[in-house]
């Protein structure tokens, strides 16, 4: 059996920076994942990463048909390569707000706490003191943004959105094109931040294609992990510790698989129960999305034309054209009611076709306003079904299931057509395709949306960090009775941020590490 010092499960947002950071010393350090290189086009090129759902890339879960959503089944694209969802994500960067940190009311993770963690993972093109320079996580503002996402950005501006150049938290609202984890053309991830120079340590080691089966625990110590490669078993153990970060699907799965959980649930999925735990795998949150769409008068061609070769050839050669947008190119973070304390809604423009309800970004000339809702109140459950690891767990997201939410929504179809109504944005469009103009009064609002809306992508808070004893980690992201076993990813939040979720998770990578290395 293989022994090193430390184990980490998944090699996405988190758990490249956890990886990385502790293997900085002379402790052993193995990095599993199931997936394998990042080295694809697909990838690679900022534009393409629609092409990954459904793909060897991407576990490609669904959710549960969703009762409040006429009982449709959800895509969750989620990423199953080098660097996860870091991987095929938008590549937004948004941290939050201070309301979201100090809101958790837990020791070590403040605003005064995380703030200058994120200085430390970020390389910024706007600089200090509110950024960092000097980190690993390269974010930029988008290069070549498309004119109808400059024209709708200058509408949201005229429509009462205030301007606002520094848009990715603490202070949230406004408008502008997006910032972005993309460099020199090319998508930034995790992968690439992080492990090229821990690569080159003897003390580190990263496995692909190794889809974990369990953690082994014996005498309430997290002990090895078991997993699969090529169809061969394999069990390494951890001498100090374990960190599993696979994601808000993937970790309380496992953590399900290894018998921590409901023991009615796990004994009910033919899983021994080894530690009550009955909070793995609720809490689930979500950002749910909508998207509305418009024809586009001639002349403004948009990402329509992004798959002629010459966009490939010049993104090739030079890094640059159509293919280096992220198609999520400019933003505007508004509050749907004056009464609310920050923002509860990301708008953010492409100048394609949207289409949720399948996962896809169509390249037909068109423009969408995709509608992400920060604050929802519906929750939901991850739940193992099986205790083969290759059985997709329950997903319910149980989205629109809170009235509250219904009624945010309509508040924000209608600002949005204010919005896209102002010019120099109103002059681009023409037809509303989706919903519809004819789709004007609340009851209409709502049944478009149970027929439509879908998922941001940011799945989060199933495996939930707190200070009392039925939390299922503490502070310090360790998981409640089991020594040596830690999570790190986005299903440790508490409670949703107002952000795009990848920076908050690389967040918690950094602070997993911090706090393996004052243990240790």
């Amino acid at each position: 059996m293989a022994a090193f010092d430390y184990v980490v499960i998944g090699a996405g947002s988190a758990g490249c920076a956890v990886a990385a950071r502790v293997a900085e010393g002379h402790s052993r350090v193995l990095l599993l994942e199931a997936g394998g290189s990042d080295r694809r086009l697909t990838v690679r090129a900022p534009l393409a990463f629609a092409a990954q759902m459904g793909s060897a890339t991407d576990w490609d879960y669904r959710t549960a048909p969703e009762p409040a959503c006429d009982g449709r089944t959800i895509p969750q694209p989620r990423g199953r390569v080098l660097g996860g969802t870091s991987s095929m994500n938008a590549m937004v960067w948004i941290r939050g707000t201070r309301l979201d940190y100090d809101g958790w009311d837990l020791p070590g993770w403040g605003w005064s706490d995380v703030e200058p963690v994120f200085r430390r993972i970020e390389s910024h093109h706007l600089g200090g003191p509110s950024h960092g320079t000097t980190g690993p996580v390269r974010i930029t503002r988008l290069a070549e943004p498309d004119v109808t996402s400059v024209r709708w950005v200058d509408a949201a501006r005229a429509a009462g959105v205030s301007a606002n150049e520094d848009i990715g938290g603490p202070d949230l609202d406004g408008s502008s094109i997006a910032p972005v984890t993309i460099w020199k053309g090319q998508r930034w991830n995790t992968a690439r931040a992080y492990l090229p120079a821990v690569r080159r340590r003897s003390n580190f080691r990263v496995v692909t294609g190794a889809l974990v089966h369990r953690v082994v625990i014996r005498d309430g110590r997290a002990v090895a992990v078991e997993y699969e490669r090529n169809g061969r078993r394999h069990i390494v153990s951890a001498a100090r510790e374990i960190v599993l970060s696979a994601g808000a699907y993937g970790t309380p799965q496992l953590l399900q698989l290894s018998g921590i959980g409901a023991a009615d649930h796990l004994s009910a999925a033919g899983i021994t129960p080894v530690v009550e735990s009955p909070r793995v795998g609720t809490n689930l949150t979500d950002h749910p999305a909508a998207a509305m769409s418009w024809d586009v008068h001639p002349g403004f061609v948009g990402l329509s034309d992004a798959q002629k070769p010459q966009w490939l050839l010049r993104w090739l050669f030079r890094r640059t054209g159509k293919l280096t947008s992220n198609a999520m190119e400019a933003i505007a973070q508004v509050r749907s009611h004056p009464d609310l304390p920050a923002p509860d809604f990301q708008l953010i423009h492409s100048p394609s076709y949207v289409n949720l309800i399948a996962m896809e970004q169509e390249l037909r000339r068109a423009s969408s306003v995709l509608q992400s809702y920060w604050t929802p109140k519906s929750r939901g459950t991850v739940l193992a079904q099986s205790a083969d690891p290759r059985v997709p767990p329950e997903i319910r997201l149980n989205t629109l299931a809170h009235p509250d939410d219904v009624q945010a929504f309509i508040r924000i179809v209608r600002r949005t057509r204010e919005i896209v109504s102002t010019e120099p944005f109103s002059s681009v469009i023409s037809t509303e395709l989706h919903p519809g103009s004819d789709t004007v009064t609340d009851a209409q609002i709502e049944a478009w949306l149970r027929s439509s809306i879908a998922t941001t992508g940011h799945p989060a808070c199933s495996a939930a960090m707190g200070t009392d004893a039925g939390s299922v980690l503490d502070e310090k992201l360790n998981v409640r009775g089991v020594t040596g076993l830690r999570v790190a990813d986005a299903s440790v939040f508490p409670r949703i941020p107002r952000a795009n979720t990848n920076a908050p998770a690389i967040l918690v990578g950094e602070r997993c590490a911090d706090f393996i290395k004052a243990d240790r």
